[in-house]
């Protein structure tokens, strides 16, 4: 009897122990609703979200964005500056991947720069399947891509504009 007391216990706590990793760190609806206020959304092509992450594809109606809610820059002290002051980036640089937008801003601030990143490493290690990873590095190295940056909410945006798709990664790091 002591064995099975035992084993139950130990059942018990392995599950008690494993829900954080079950708890999601958003809900589709929600990020819909924020993301809603920075493009103009159609539908959701994938939505994955972990406790650590939380990654999305959307279909855009447009490739614009919202102007009342995001900042557009055509530069990076611009843009940095934005970001200092808690707003919404959209790094519109003639001719700048997205890629070379994060590496300059991580030139100018390390800390900032890092941030940028960080939205998309941890999402990239727990929540990307391998063809979201590799949609997303094609998006990342176009300069066709725009990179939208949100501060507040560590969420990291990449719209790419021909196909009129969003990218939306966000990671608790």
């Amino acid at each position: 009897m002591g064995i099975a007391r035992f084993s139950k216990a130990l059942a018990c706590l392995a599950l008690v122990l494993s829900l954080p990793g079950c708890f999601a760190m958003d809900k589709e609806e929600e990020v819909r609703a924020q993301v809603a206020s920075w493009v103009f959304l159609a539908q959701t092509r994938t939505f994955v979200s972990r406790s650590t992450c939380t990654v999305a594809i959307f279909d855009l109606i447009s490739d614009g964005v919202r102007l009342q809610d995001v900042r557009i820059v055509d530069d990076l002290p611009s843009g940095l500056t934005a970001i200092k002051e808690g707003r919404t980036v959209a790094f519109e640089i003639p001719g700048a991947t997205p890629n070379a937008v994060s590496e300059g801003l991580m030139s100018i601030d390390l800390a900032e720069g890092m941030g940028l990143l960080s939205s998309f490493i941890g999402p990239q290690q727990a929540c990307m399947d391998d063809q979201f990873q590799v949609d997303v590095y094609y998006a990342l190295t176009v300069p066709e891509t725009l990179t939208i940056y949100d501060p507040g909410s560590n969420a990291m945006m990449l719209l790419h504009r021909p196909t009129k798709i969003l990218f939306f990664m966000r990671g608790n790091v």
